[in-house]
């Protein structure tokens, strides 16, 4: 391990050394790419063997090293000087793609310590155990989630969790969406942390995951592709002790930084009846509507989102949205429910001076109450649209208007959203204003 560490700060070493100054040249980083990166490729596609096959994985990486031996005598032999700086890369791209030498995983001495510690007094905690019950949890999961089959996700997840997955697959469904994952591919998994508990019932571990996919977002009535994700991924996931076996309870990308989300969102959602995660709500990032005419997949963040039945019956979803997050554009705290009926297009929305979004195809429609045309623009797609909004009175605005920062609406069809641009930052009390108002929004509509 010394020595792997030695050569990944050479490599950041000469990488930096390479990376400044004028463009000529390739600087000493990229020779080593060039040992590096065929080397990484070849190890990257015998490592997805490893789960599934650990047999032909054990003879396919000692091919791998012959070959890696192979390659840095080419190098050196072929390339003369620069090859030896070449080679270098070899051993470092081979070691990366076999053992993810330099990925996100790691085990602490701690919790290694711990699991031993545990499996002495426990089999349950055997390590090879959990890992077997982590690859065939995630074989399951991926195809059950597929299929939209929340009911068979009840054998080996939480009953928490299980609710949740049955929300989201909800929420895909009324949005017209099928999330499918092909060829999934568990590549490695390791323990990252341990809580074993007098009481077996309260025993958790978080058990960190790559794997490979070809994750696709699917429009169910065309049946065309909205997106598509191809990228290996890591990823944290919880299980709970349930008798002698474990139930998965949470998943956790590894780019959210943590295993420790919004803790108070967490509570504001328990407290409501509702599920929050911190970055599932992507999935359901809207395409319609004038807030979302910016979104697109793979670049608009959803963030911290909350989903949940209001009386047993209308989804409702709150969350973050950022449309462009590197250019620090605004951001958006959303409240989202779905409707019985369809309103067409509607837009209600505080008037002032540097409105943040243009109105296409949507035009302005005059109410019968004069102070409330002075506060609010209203634009639909027609005025008779726009009258049987049961939201459009002054009763309600003035809920609206209440609120400690500025709230509008727009209305989709049979989604309603309830919008609050900047200046509502990721707190609790945000999202109880957002979710009363939303809650006095059916009261109006005598939901």
């Amino acid at each position: 391990m010394v020595f792997v560490q030695s050569l990944g700060a050479l490599t950041q070493c000469l990488a930096r050394a390479g990376g400044g100054g004028s463009g000529s040249g390739g600087g000493g980083g990229g020779i080593i790419l060039l040992g590096y990166v065929p080397m990484h490729f070849v190890g990257a596609v015998i490592r997805r063997r490893r789960q599934k096959q650990p047999v032909v994985f054990d003879l396919l990486r000692i091919g791998g090293w012959l070959l890696t031996v192979a390659y840095v005598l080419l190098l050196v032999v072929g390339l003369r000087g620069v090859g030896a700086l070449a080679a270098l890369g070899a051993p470092l791209g081979m070691g990366a793609g076999l053992y993810g030498w330099f990925g996100k995983l790691k085990q602490s001495k701690q919790t290694k310590v711990a699991l031993q510690a545990a499996a002495t007094q426990d089999g349950a905690w055997d390590e090879s155990v959990l890992r077997a019950r982590v690859a065939e949890v995630f074989s399951r999961f991926q195809r059950d989630w597929s299929n939209g089959d929340a009911e068979a996700m009840k054998a080996y997840l939480t009953p928490q969790y299980q609710y949740h997955n049955a929300l989201m697959l909800y929420a895909l469904q009324l949005a017209g969406r099928r999330n499918v994952v092909n060829n999934p591919t568990l590549t490695q998994s390791m323990v990252v942390h341990v809580q074993d508990e007098a009481n077996d019932n309260e025993d958790t571990v978080v058990v960190g995951i790559e794997a490979a996919a070809r994750d696709q977002l699917i429009e169910t009535a065309t049946q065309s592709v909205i997106f598509t994700d191809n990228a290996p991924f890591t990823e944290y996931w919880r299980f709970r002790r349930a008798g002698d076996s474990w139930l998965l309870d949470g998943i956790e990308p590894a780019t959210a930084s943590r295993w420790m989300a919004n803790a108070p969102l967490e509570q504001f959602a328990r407290s409501n009846g509702y599920y929050y995660s911190l970055d599932w709500g992507w999935l359901l990032l809207p395409r319609r509507g004038q807030l979302f005419d910016g979104a697109k997949f793979g670049t608009s963040d959803v963030n911290n989102h909350v989903i949940g039945l209001y009386n047993q019956q209308l989804l409702v979803q709150l969350y973050t949205y950022v449309p462009k997050p590197k250019s620090n554009g605004t951001a958006y705290l959303v409240a989202q429910a779905n409707l019985p009926r369809s309103y067409g297009d509607i837009v209600v929305r505080r008037r002032h001076k540097l409105l943040r979004f243009g109105i296409h195809g949507l035009r302005e429609v005059s109410t019968e109450w004069p102070d409330f045309n002075k506060k609010y623009q209203v634009l639909a797609t027609s005025p008779e649209q726009a009258t049987s909004l049961e939201l459009l009175n002054p009763h309600y605005m003035e809920q609206l208007e209440a609120a400690p920062f500025e709230v509008n609406i727009e209305v989709v069809d049979n989604v309603v959203y309830l919008y609050a641009p900047e200046g509502a930052v990721v707190q609790p009390e945000h999202y109880q204003v957002m979710l009363g108002l939303l809650q006095a929004a059916f009261k109006e509509m005598r939901l």
